[in-house]
């Protein structure tokens, strides 16, 4: 009777566990059913940067082809220096691909990434690389812009979509703020 016990509770709390949604505090890097965001900023380190390749290894078929960091020298031994330049190349292994490079100035602030966005929804962008957080929401809200001129839709359809845009817009641009803003900005 132990015996069963612990296996029904060690089931459970295996099965708890898989199906949390990798999120990592320390990383810019969000995982979900639906959404896989991933982004590099001139202060992310390497640890973060592995961590990103791991759990893009584990949890997603997407693959990185190329990715390249070239860090400016630190005068601490222990200190990694900022990143300077940023070259990646993404197969996301169903008919995604894309490649971006990237220059860090001083001061320079922006992240660098990609997304790939599962969702079923017509008017969403399914993939993305390049500057993150306002270039997703402005290309989003294009997107169904265009969408909306192009189905001719009646005023309340259009009244009804307008609302729920905010509502999205609000909720993504929160989750970007949470996943990419939690370092202050130097």
């Amino acid at each position: 009777m132990k015996k069963l016990f612990f296996l029904i509770v060690f089931s459970l709390i295996t099965g708890i566990s898989f199906a949390q949604v990798e999120r990592l505090n320390n990383a810019p890097i969000y995982i979900d059913d639906t959404l896989i965001v991933v982004g590099v900023r001139a202060q992310t380190t390497d640890k973060e940067l592995l961590e990103i390749r791991t759990k893009l290894l584990k949890f997603t078929t997407i693959r990185f082809i190329e990715f390249d960091v070239i860090r400016e020298p630190s005068s601490k031994k222990d200190v990694e220096g900022d990143i300077q330049f940023l070259s990646l190349e993404v197969d996301c292994r169903d008919g995604y691909v894309g490649r971006i490079s990237h220059s860090f100035e001083k001061g320079d602030h922006s992240i660098q990434g990609f997304y790939r966005n599962y969702s079923k929804n017509t008017y969403n962008r399914a993939f993305f690389i390049g500057k993150l957080a306002d270039n997703y929401i402005y290309n989003e809200n294009k997107a169904k812009e265009d969408s909306q001129i192009e189905l001719n839709l009646d005023q309340k359809d259009i009244d009804i979509q307008k609302i729920e845009e905010k509502q999205e817009k609000k909720t993504f641009s929160s989750r970007i703020k949470k996943l990419f803003f939690w370092k202050k900005i130097r």
